[in-house]
């Protein structure tokens, strides 16, 4: 099992035994800071069959951040999230689970409850003290103009059917080259999306495709997710202070160093 867990997330977990089975520990990080972490838990009665669980305390975190699931907006889209992950909420333990499993559907699980687990901090965007930046427009808008005429440009779309888990801010197609996903990181969340993504293309559905995290600015995330965008993603390019050669850096990757290049 830990062969095929650790083949799954290309080495980016710690899998420790625990009573209930497997404990596993992420590099990725809550805003809270504490790493992403879940457990694959046996069920006593049935050999070879578990299912996986949050610790208990990720929904607490939540509405300890302002974020009320209460409200029918909130409540429709955790139920939306909670359906199209294949998860479970114990609102009596306040538990986060799947169902029950076999050992060999333990891997692709496994994927989707870390893609759930990273997909509802969002929500935390969302509360009320957060102030909207006007960073994704202006970027938007200077990618659509530079590459205008030479590619396709989609927002807010999944790059594929079998990548759906994990929607990018923008998705460019050119002719004769591989899609290149753009994701606009005002946080250190859409960094870890567009890590997240990079990853099951290549490991899990293998799919040729080219991830970008266009930073806001260089403080945004802290050294330790720079090191691991910088060695996973296609680019990571800063925007603030130097736009121009930010664009032009996704447009390297979208089109090639050969295109004509407008200025």
């Amino acid at each position: 099992m830990k062969e095929a867990l650790c083949q799954a997330f290309c080495g980016d977990l710690k899998l420790t035994d625990v009573p209930v089975g497997y404990a596993v520990t992420t590099t990725f990080r809550r805003d809270d800071g504490d790493s992403v972490a879940f457990y694959i838990v046996r069920d006593k009665a049935r050999p070879g069959v578990y299912r996986i669980e949050d610790d208990g305390s990720t929904i607490a975190f939540m509405e300890g951040a302002g974020v009320d699931f209460s409200t029918e907006t909130r409540s429709e889209a955790f139920s939306a999230l909670l359906n199209g992950h294949g998860v479970e909420f114990d609102e009596d333990e306040m538990l986060l689970h799947t169902p029950s499993m076999h050992e060999e559907d333990l891997p692709k699980a496994a994927m989707r409850f870390l893609s759930f687990m990273l997909r509802i901090n969002d929500f935390l965007l969302l509360t009320k003290d957060r102030v909207t930046s006007t960073f994704k427009e202006d970027a938007a808008a200077r990618i659509i103009e530079k590459v205008d005429g030479r590619a396709i440009v989609e927002q807010d779309v999944a790059v594929s059917p079998t990548l759906s888990d994990t929607i990018p801010d923008m998705v460019i197609r050119a002719r004769d080259r591989s899609p290149v996903a753009v994701f606009f990181g005002s946080s250190p969340q859409r960094v870890n999306d567009a890590i997240f993504l990079q990853m099951q293309a290549l490991y899990e559905v293998h799919e040729d495709l080219q991830v970008i995290a266009l930073l806001e600015r260089e403080n945004v995330i802290g050294h330790d997710l720079r090191r691991r965008a910088a060695n996973r993603l296609a680019a990571l390019p800063i925007f603030r202070g130097d736009e121009p050669s930010a664009i032009a850096r996704i447009e390297r990757e979208a089109l090639g160093s050969g295109q004509e290049t407008r200025h």
